[in-house]
Order: C-alpha cells, then sequence, then structure tokens
C-alpha cells in the first residue's frame, strides 16, 4: 500500500513537471537554438496570421527559450516605435491599463494574457526585454506616446510651441479624430507636422528630458514608415538594419505578418521584408512561416471562423502534403525545408505547422 501511495505522488510530480515543461511544445527547437548559436548578429524572423491564436500561444515560450539558451532580449515588432513605448513601460511596471494603448494587448484577449506572461518572466530577469517597433506608428498612439513623454517635464518649462501641441492631444478632438487604426492622409499630415516641430524645439528638449525618454523621442521622429503600401518594406527594412547596426545585442526575434516573411511571394513578385533582410551581410536572417492545419482564424469582420488546411489544400504545400505529413509529429511542429522538401526553401526557410489551434480570442 505504502508502495502504491509512492509511486502515485511521483507520478503525479511527474506528470506536473512534464507539464510544465512541455505545455508548449514546438517539435525540433533545437533548428533555432543552432541558429541563435551561430557568430556575429542574427535575426530571426517568424511569419503569422494576424486571426489566429497561435502566435499569442507560442510568443512567451519562444521568448523564454531563446532568452536562456541565447540571451536574446531583443523582441522586434510589426508595429511602429510608438506602440513599442507602451510594451515597454507595461513590461517595467506591469500597470494592465498601458495595454490599452497597443492594438494587440487591448483588443484581443489572447494577446493580453501573453504580454502578462512575458512581463511576470521579464521581473525574473537581470537584463530586462527590451521591445522596438520598426514599422508605421498609428498616429493616436504617436500622439499619445509623445503626451506621456513630454508631459512630466511642462513644470520644468518647456516651449510654448510644446505645450500647445500636448494640449492638442489630450482634448477629445484628437481621440476622435485620429485611431489606432491604419492612419488617414490627415493622420499622416499630423505625424509629418509635429516631427518639425519636434526638431525645431530640439535643443530645448534635449536640454530637458532624461536619455531614457529622449531615445525614444529619436526613434519617432527617424521612424521611415508612413504607412500602408508604396516603399513600407524597404522603410521597415532600413529601421530594423538601423536599429541592428547600432544595438550591441547578438540576437533578435521579430514577430511578423506572414505575407512579410516570404523569401518568394506565391501570388505576386513584390519584393518583401525577408528578401530584402537577406540582402544584408552584417547580420544573418532566417525567415519561416507557420502554416495552420486544421487551426482556426476568423473570417472577415471578425463575424465566423475558418477552419484552415493549408498544407493539405494550398500550393505550393499541398503538392508536398505528405511528405510534410509525415514530418508532423506535435500541434507545433518545425519542418526544415530540406532533402525532398527542397524545392520549397525559395519561398522560406523552414515552416511551422500549427494543428488544431482556435482562433484568437477578441
Amino acid at each position: 500500500m505504502r508502495i502504491q501511495i509512492l509511486v502515485s505522488i511521483l507520478y503525479f510530480f511527474t506528470l506536473g513537471e512534464g507539464q510544465a515543461q512541455d505545455s508548449i511544445r514546438i517539435s525540433n527547437q533545437n533548428y533555432f537554438d543552432s541558429f541563435f548559436d551561430q557568430e556575429g548578429q542574427n535575426l530571426l524572423l517568424l511569419g503569422e496570421n494576424h486571426a489566429s491564436s497561435v502566435a499569442s500561444t507560442i510568443y512567451p515560450d519562444l521568448i523564454k527559450s531563446f532568452n536562456k539558451k541565447a540571451g536574446l532580449t531583443t523582441l522586434i515588432i510589426e508595429f511602429g516605435p510608438a506602440e513599442a513605448y507602451f510594451y515597454n513601460k507595461y513590461l517595467a511596471t506591469g500597470d494592465e491599463s498601458l495595454l490599452g494603448y497597443t492594438i494587440y494587448g487591448g483588443f484581443y484577449s489572447d494577446w493580453k494574457e501573453a504580454w502578462k506572461e512575458i512581463y511576470e518572466y521579464n521581473q525574473t530577469l537581470d537584463h530586462p526585454l527590451e521591445v522596438v517597433g520598426v514599422d508605421f506608428d498609428r498616429t493616436r498612439t504617436f500622439g499619445y506616446t509623445l503626451y506621456s513623454i513630454l508631459q512630466p517635464y511642462q513644470k520644468e518649462g518647456l516651449t510654448s510651441s510644446i505645450d500647445s501641441l500636448l494640449n492638442v492631444i489630450r482634448s477629445d478632438k484628437f481621440f476622435k479624430t485620429y485611431t489606432i487604426d491604419h492612419p488617414s492622409e490627415e493622420g499622416r499630415s499630423f505625424v509629418r507636422h509635429t516631427k518639425k516641430l519636434l526638431e525645431k524645439e530640439m535643443l530645448k528638449i534635449t536640454a530637458t528630458v532624461s536619455e531614457r525618454d529622449l531615445k525614444v523621442i529619436s526613434l519617432l521622429m527617424n521612424n521611415k514608415a508612413t504607412g500602408f503600401g508604396g516603399t513600407r518594406e524597404e522603410d521597415i527594412t532600413e529601421n530594423i538594419v538601423n536599429y541592428i547596426d547600432s544595438s550591441d545585442q547578438r540576437n533578435f526575434l521579430m514577430l511578423v505578418g506572414r505575407d512579410h516573411a516570404y523569401i518568394q511571394p506565391i501570388y505576386d513578385d513584390r519584393t518583401r521584408l525577408a528578401k530584402l533582410l537577406k540582402r544584408e551581410h552584417d547580420f544573418t536572417t532566417l525567415s519561416g512561416l507557420i502554416l495552420h492545419e486544421n487551426s482556426e482564424q476568423w473570417g472577415k469582420g471578425f463575424k465566423e471562423t475558418i477552419t484552415l488546411f493549408e498544407v493539405k489544400d494550398k500550393k505550393p504545400w499541398k503538392n508536398y502534403h505528405k511528405l510534410i505529413y509525415d514530418k508532423m509529429d506535435s500541434d507545433f511542429s518545425l519542418i526544415e525545408l530540406n532533402r525532398e522538401l527542397k524545392n520549397l526553401a525559395i519561398y522560406t526557410d523552414y515552416i511551422l505547422v500549427a494543428r488544431n489551434q482556435e482562433a484568437i480570442k477578441i
């Protein structure tokens, strides 16, 4: 009887430990580890589907793993430096109201939980995580970032022009005019004129604000990306290259919309972010895609969910689906595109097949 009880207790703790370690298991994760073990600077791109819960599910676990094994602390995001500012403030303070200024943390329940998990992990680190925004800024978020930074310095005497700017940003009219969605032409105009004002008042700002706040203002002013279309891929590339060149870190992780992560696109011939980054020789880029198999995402307008079978049904993966199925041994299977799958390597370096996942919660 005592032996049975002892066996039961050992089984309970062994099961608990196994569940804790393997709650999110990505098969063949050593592929990522070997990439980050390379000399020099390394950028890992993971292309995700915004309407699926897959990215928010695995993101915290990837960060923990890469931080422990490779010392990764820099998280590059497909948003502007203004959005990154609020994520960084949240990671430093744990104030959940700050997530309301972000799109993912303020709109998707799954992402709010993911950032909470990242915050809790960040509290254990001697060298905290840093979020870096390299895409265009949403106008409202851009304004509220400037207000959050500059308003505390008003008592120290900023210029009347800066005071007027802060009065505009805190007005109801500003909130109603601009959104955290895609910037309108009116929103772009506000950002352009604000950057010119900041440049004109930079001597006073530099003499007043802290070095940390000045760094954020500089990122806002020097952001090359302005919105969708046009030279967006090139602008994001330039932002990333500038940041990595100025960083003393070795390894970087960027979660990005899947469309940006193609080395060679499937449905058109527009050059994507991944290909542009791979042309850079000062650091190494590894780019991959999340494919969904029996996994859900939201349809247009978040009105219904759609179940995707991308490996089985979509080109070019469907021509190799039996070979890919043979390599899928987990709900998250990382598959290298070599040997019999090498013809797929023109599109991406690897695929991460996600099975049986739900649509993201809103």
